[in-house]
């Protein structure tokens, strides 16, 4: 579970829950379970590009709310593609907190 604060409240909105609902009505099936011809039904949401990624809020909005970003997924592939990604655990965390920092330096200070 992400721990971002932003991302927190983003996902406990009005408009996520629709678009979470909309995405899971267009695509009840397991998006990745078809690409491997295995029939299941999608339980889940997952966004293609994290939004904790967004340096700002109003850029993790974007992610967000990117109908474009979102992938209908059962449960067991939801954890498989956080692991496969390594954004499971607390060195995982670690390394995107660390990544952000660098990232907001870059930026700024260049």
């Amino acid at each position: 579970m992400a721990k971002d604060k932003d991302y927190q409240q983003l996902i406990h909105t009005e408009r996520w829950l629709r678009l979470r609902r909309d995405k899971l009505t267009a695509s009840p099936l397991c998006e990745r379970c078809q690409q491997q011809g295995v029939v299941t039904p999608a339980t889940e949401v997952h966004h293609v590009t994290p939004v904790e990624d967004g340096l700002t809020l109003a850029a993790k909005r974007r992610l967000m709310y990117d109908y474009h970003n979102l992938r209908a997924l059962c449960h067991d592939c939801h954890v498989q593609t956080h692991v496969e990604l390594g954004r499971c655990g607390k060195a995982a965390t670690k390394r995107r907190n660390e990544a952000q920092v660098r990232a907001v330096v870059d930026k700024f200070f260049g």
